[in-house]
This record gives structure tokens, C-alpha cells and sequence, in this order.
């Protein structure tokens, strides 16, 4: 998994370019899949601490814990003949002590200082001009944390695995229809198989662009997560494995997702939580822009740190 790997799932009538933006919700849960079907057993005999210390003085941060792990998951988006350019960014802070999971959505257009391009852009530019690491480093700066590990999918084909899930149960809050993207869903509460799940995670049409399609993704990570955790979902386990080895490109090693997946054996009471960089929209110079509320962010980052019964 440490290499990233060529993908040829053609399918009639699709569009080169898929919904990036449905990875978010995706990969997360593959990622803890993936975890489960390596055993737990083999966590007793590795010794591979997860949150590398070398990341102690990366970031002078009040956010440096021993018992938060940090993994930024990227979706990608990449058209021919054009860099690549992160269609979905989202911090999963992830709570060794607690076991707790706390998913921090950033729209792409949130306006960032690039380190080192000596430049204030869009974020989702880092992953155009220096990929998944120049992305976590300006995560990193932007947020006042270390980024431990990354994940990261241009993931045309996922969909195969919202079909071997089962599908997955959600409520469609309005007529969509796009024909040009092959979008065309109804209202109402319904099975969508994996085409229209990643139509529903893609629409951007509701007049919110990506503010209401980053909702749309944190009310499918608790469809989904419902949807994986029902017991049907272990007899799927080697049909995901082999998906998710296709789509996933990580620095995260096999040996610490081993021990991460021991942390997280109880995955059925483990309390996930969702939520987004908060801010207003802005047009800067031509731009369109997210510009964050730091003061509102940083009791995000309170409240996932614990920190705010400290500073009480």
C-alpha cells in the first residue's frame, strides 16, 4: 500500500472524472476494514509505537498529545493533462485513549498560507503543486497540529465497494438532477447502490456548493458506518480487502495499522463525531473563498483535545 497503483475499472456511460468527494466517507471505513481483516492478534507480537515521535517538534502546538493519532484523508481529483488537486480534505483525529473519532471536514477553497510557496491560496492548490505531503504540511500549519499519516485515493471505482457493502440506506432530501454527471435521484428515504451513492456525495447544485456537499458527506459517514457494522458486512471482508488494496495510497505502515486496528477492536461503541472548518464565503481579488472563523475553529480543536474544561 505504500505505492500507489494503476486502477482500469472501465464502466458503461461514465465520466472520466469521478466524485472525489465521496472518498472521505469511503476510505475512512475501508481504512478500519482493512484494519479488521489483518487480525488483532498479530498486535501483541509488533512493537511499532503509532504516533511517530519524530512529529514532536514539527508543529510547537498546544495540540501534541501521546493519545491522539492524526490522519489526514485526501480525495483526489485528476483530470488529463492536469495536476492533481485535493477535491476533499478531512483531519480524523483519532482518540487512542478514548476511542473516539473526530472527523474535521475543510472545504477545498478555505484560503491557506502553501509553506514554502510563499503564496495564500486555496487549499486545495498544496496538492496541485506538491501532493499529499505539501497538503499535510499546510494542514499542519493551517490547523496548529501535526499530520502523523496521510491517505489518500483518486478513487474511480469505490463505488464497487458501497455494491459489495450492500448498498447503503439514506434519506435524499431533494430532486437532484444532473444529466450531464449522470445524476438523477428522487427524494425521499431509499437504498442507493454505489453509482448513486457517489451521485448523492457529488451533487453540488443545492445553491451551497461545497458547504452542502460537505454535509452531505458527514450525514453518509454515519450511513455507511451504520451499513459496516452490521454483521452481514464479515463474510464481505476479503471482497473489500481486495477493493480498497486498489484505491488507497498511504504512509501509514502495515505494522501500525495492525496496532491501530488493536486500539479500535470494539468498533460497534466507538463515538464518531463530524464537523467542518467553520467560516464565512468570501470573493478576494476574483476568488472565491472559505475564510475561517479561527476563534470558532480553535474550540473545535478545544473541544477535540479535551482542552476546554482545562481552560476553565
Amino acid at each position: 500500500m505504500d505505492s500507489e497503483r494503476n486502477i482500469n475499472l472501465p464502466r458503461l456511460e461514465r465520466k472520466k472524472r469521478k466524485g472525489a468527494d465521496a472518498a472521505t466517507a469511503v476510505l475512512l471505513l475501508a481504512f478500519f476494514l482493512l484494519c479488521g481483516g489483518l487480525g488483532f492478534w498479530a498486535a501483541k507480537t509488533i512493537y511499532d509505537p503509532l504516533i511517530p515521535q519524530e512529529k514532536a517538534d514539527v508543529v510547537p502546538s498546544e495540540y501534541q498529545t501521546a493519545d491522539m493519532l492524526n490522519i489526514l484523508i485526501l480525495g483526489v481529483d485528476q483530470r488529463e493533462n492536469e495536476p492533481a488537486r485535493a477535491d476533499t480534505i478531512v483531519m480524523a483525529f483519532l482518540d487512542l485513549e478514548e476511542k473516539e473519532v473526530n472527523l474535521l471536514s475543510i472545504p477545498r477553497d478555505t484560503r491557506v498560507d502553501i509553506p514554502g510557496k510563499d503564496t495564500v491560496r486555496k487549499i486545495n492548490y498544496a496538492h496541485a503543486v506538491g501532493g499529499a505531503e505539501l497538503t499535510a504540511e499546510t494542514v499542519e500549519h493551517f490547523l496548529g497540529i501535526p499530520v502523523h499519516y496521510y491517505m489518500e485515493t483518486n478513487f474511480d471505482g469505490f463505488d464497487n465497494i458501497i455494491d459489495i457493502l450492500g448498498g447503503v440506506t439514506l434519506n435524499v432530501e431533494q430532486r437532484m438532477y444532473k444529466p450531464e454527471e449522470k445524476i438523477d435521484l428522487n427524494p425521499g428515504m431509499q437504498k442507493l447502490n454505489g453509482y448513486d451513492a457517489l451521485a448523492y456525495v457529488r451533487w453540488r447544485d443545492d445553491g451551497r456548493g461545497d458547504i452542502g456537499r460537505i454535509e452531505r458527506q458527514q450525514k453518509f459517514f454515519r450511513a455507511i458506518t451504520d451499513q459496516a457494522l452490521r454483521f452481514s458486512t464479515i463474510w464481505k471482508i476479503p471482497d473489500l480487502l481486495a477493493e480498497v488494496n486498489k484505491q488507497v495510497k498511504t504512509d501509514l505502515k502495515l505494522s501500525k495499522m495492525i496496532l491501530l486496528a488493536n486500539n479500535f477492536r470494539d468498533i460497534a461503541n466507538i463515538k464518531l463525531e463530524a464537523t467542518m472548518v467553520p467560516g464565512v464565503p468570501e470573493d478576494i481579488n476574483g476568488g472565491s473563498y472559505w475564510i475561517a472563523d479561527e476563534k470558532a475553529l480553535a474550540e473545535i480543536l478545544d473541544k477535540i483535545y479535551g482542552k476546554q474544561a482545562e481552560k476553565q
